[in-house]
């Protein structure tokens, strides 16, 4: 009874022992089923971020943009389209399964490291160093070959090639153990350790980065973080500059930004594409330059109060085009790139114009028209009356023709900086404007490819010479011309165009795995090297008068076959026809 007992208790401590949570989560983490489970996971994860379409950047996070984008995938998935959003499916590389999935990866492979490490470790400072003499017919790597007249130099031959070796002796026959790079085992664990740094400095930056791009004209600031935030940043653009090449290629983009904190000033640097300016862990990137910006100013006169202070990226582009009109004796009539004030548009074509008057006070309609989407801009020029010496002629780029006594050039199509403006100040009780409810500004002589994108002496020429000028159409019946500094006075309202300004786009970084990220991939790199170009070689030799054995480990790219060839060439011994038996099988 009482050896019933015992065996009972023993019983019940294995039977506890396997219901251990702890060792079987050890069991479960250090299993290598489970790791290439989830590496599996993680594979089809991003085969569905890859095929089903993400979120953008600049969509996620604005509740409003978020609901649009769907709508457009309901398209494509139908009912599906909600739950795979619920699913994340949409988002995978930021959904909280995926994240979880790295950790989870990171700790099997951390717990792995650490279980298997103390026996590598005793491979390491604890090889086997003698054998039995079978092993020298059964490795997989061996070579036997006569042992030299004068005696044997493989001890030397061996401590050339950088071998750590020693020596064992029984009778006659010597023994010998020579390990080389055998740190170098060591290597797998930094691939590994790499590997679970990696996924770490992605936790990290998932559970605490901080990622926001402004884009901010000159003399602006943007706030960094949400306006309730406690350690609210401003940032002020103070310059914006653009350099190019002459034929429009980019060459270097900076911003000069003061940064705020509690109202004061707090840094004052100079940021590009490659040299962020840094301040209290967060990083401030040029992520982006746009130089065709209006400072624009709306004032009321009654009262002196400014209305409307903005400066407007002109982010669309409409096509003008560059004009030569002579009359029937050859003189020059119009020379001049037009900027279109007048619009017309339908389902089939869209069509800009405008009047032009020449010198003998004849007017004429000069405009652009494409029929069809992805057509070329053709030119119309027609001519008010019925007469049949009236001018009406469309023509193609390059082309010329002649009617009504004048002789007209279609030289070529630029295109000018515009945008339409919805929230645009309109006089009290104007009705300009109220056909298409937009105001439409464009902004000619201006062209990127200068230092100051405005200096109009590109390749591409700007259009017309001087400073920019800035055409509102939608306060008058006609449009107004304005030059930087002129105002204008409609309807109670004066209206100023300040400047042409600048943008740039900056991208506010903070992440704290940026040092996690670089040890990780000198762990990666320094383990591949290691494991691939200095492996780990043991060799043991067993010599005797007769005949030296030698059999050895490496790895599987190593040939030590042939090392061990060479080192018996290298001790002066003559190989004969036994040495075929050395190779590998």
């Amino acid at each position: 009874m009482a050896e019933q007992g015992v065996l009972g208790r023993g019983g019940w401590l294995r039977l506890a022992r396997q219901l251990d949570p702890f060792r079987a989560t050890w069991r479960l983490l250090t299993n290598v089923r489970w790791a290439i489970g989830l590496i599996a996971f993680l594979v089809l994860a991003g085969l569905l971020g890859v095929v089903v379409p993400q979120i953008p950047a600049n969509v996620r996070g604005d509740a409003l943009a978020e609901v649009q984008w769907l709508a457009v995938q309901e398209d494509r998935f139908g009912f599906l389209t909600d739950p795979m959003n619920r699913l994340g499916f949409f988002d995978v590389f930021h959904a909280r399964w995926f994240i979880y999935a790295l950790g989870l990866l990171a700790v099997s492979m951390a717990v792995w490291s650490v279980s298997y490490f103390p026996s590598i470790w005793r491979a390491i400072t604890r090889p086997r160093k003698r054998v039995g003499d079978s092993y020298f017919s059964g490795a997989r790597h061996r070579f036997d070959y006569v042992t030299p007249d004068g005696g044997s130099n493989l001890e030397s031959a061996l401590r050339r090639q950088r071998y750590a070796v020693e020596r064992y002796q029984e009778g006659e026959t010597v023994y010998l153990f020579a390990d080389r790079f055998q740190f170098a085992q060591l290597a797998t664990f930094a691939t590994h350790l790499a590997v679970v740094v990696l996924l770490a400095g992605g936790l990290v930056s998932w559970l605490s980065g901080f990622s926001s791009g402004m884009f901010i004209a000159e003399g602006e600031s943007a706030p960094v973080f949400s306006l309730t935030h406690p350690d609210q940043m401003q940032v002020e653009l103070v310059d914006a500059v653009g350099r190019f090449s002459p034929e429009g290629r980019a060459l270097e983009y900076s911003s000069d930004l003061v940064i705020y904190r509690g109202g004061e000033e707090v840094r004052r640097c100079t940021t590009t594409v490659n040299t962020p300016c840094s301040y209290n862990g967060y990083r401030f990137h040029q992520a982006a330059y746009f130089g065709f910006g209006a400072d624009v100013r709306v004032r009321d006169l009654a009262s002196g109060n400014v209305v409307f202070r903005e400066t407007l990226s002109l982010s669309d582009t409409l096509p003008s085009p560059h004009v030569i009109v002579r009359d029937s004796s050859g003189d020059l009539l119009l020379d001049d790139t037009l900027v279109l004030t007048d619009i017309l548009s339908s389902d089939e074509f869209v069509y800009y114009g405008t009047l032009v008057t020449l010198p003998d006070d004849r007017v004429i309609t000069i405009g652009a028209r494409r029929v069809t989407e992805g057509e070329r801009w053709q030119l119309a020029v027609f001519e008010p009356g019925e007469g049949e010496e009236a001018v009406r002629l469309v023509l193609s780029e390059g082309e010329s023709a002649s009617a009504g006594g004048l002789e007209i050039v279609y030289a070529g199509l630029q295109a000018v900086p515009a945008a339409f403006v919805s929230d645009f100040p309109l006089p009290p009780n104007s009705t300009a404007g109220e056909d298409s409810g937009d105001v439409l500004l464009e902004m000619s002589n201006v062209v990127y490819g200068t230092g100051t994108a405005s200096e109009g002496t590109a390749v591409t020429p700007a259009i017309g010479s001087g400073p920019p000028e800035l055409t509102i159409i939608g306060l008058q019946p006609r449009a107004v011309r304005l030059r930087p500094g002129e105002s204008v006075e409609t309807g109670g309202y004066e209206y100023s165009f300040l400047g042409q300004r600048e943008f740039a786009g900056i991208q506010v970084k903070k992440d704290r795995s940026d040092y996690l990220i670089w040890v990780g991939s000198a762990l990666l790199i320094g383990g591949l090297l290691v494991t691939f170009w200095v492996p780990r070689r043991r060799l043991w030799a067993k010599i005797t008068p007769a005949r030296t054995y030698l059999a050895g480990q490496a790895g599987h790219l190593i040939r030590l076959d042939r090392e061990m060839e060479e080192l018996a060439r290298q001790e002066g011994a003559t190989l004969d026809e036994a040495e075929g038996q050395g190779k590998d099988d």
